[in-house]
């Protein structure tokens, strides 16, 4: 079948690269599960004009390159459930951020190069852990991610 165009950046990347060829640079949120959970690929989007975010899941290998998910983790580990913050990496010139939520058992991280820590007004959840109810917001991201995770796949 030979090599296809981009890739020589790697494979993911390179698929990430093709599959947001129709909408380069229009500033687009593309939102992908943890398989494309690659730092060099969401900032190959970001450099197409296409903004990309993607679930941090830890891996057989570990944590996708430059994601401190353990220390992230350690940081949550006292917070409350709803608690949000955004970690900004420099990725060679390139900021990519990490926001990331505290939830009942876990802390949902999602990867991207865009973004605020803001919580979104009209995305609020609930969580009931031991009989105590947990009311909070979703950060800008996260919320992105939740309305939108499965349009492609419920089509």
């Amino acid at each position: 079948m030979g090599a296809k165009e981009h890739d020589e950046k790697g494979k993911t990347v390179g698929l990430m690269i093709r599959m947001t060829k129709p909408i380069h640079k229009s500033g687009k949120i593309v939102t992908m599960d943890s398989g494309f959970s690659v730092t060099r690929g969401i900032i190959a989007m970001k450099e197409k004009g296409v903004y990309g975010q993607a679930l941090i899941k830890k891996r057989g290998r570990g944590w996708p390159k430059f994601i401190p998910g353990d220390e992230i983790d350690i940081y949550f580990s006292n917070k409350p459930i709803g608690h949000i913050a955004t970690l900004n990496l420099q990725v060679d010139e390139t900021q990519l951020r990490v926001h990331c939520q505290k939830d009942d058992g876990y802390v949902t991280k999602i990867m991207s190069c865009f973004g605020t820590p803001s919580e979104v007004e009209d995305h609020q959840t609930r969580r009931v852990v031991n009989g105590e109810t947990f009311i909070f917001k979703y950060p800008e991201a996260i919320s992105i991610h939740n309305k939108t995770k499965h349009a492609v796949d419920d089509v």
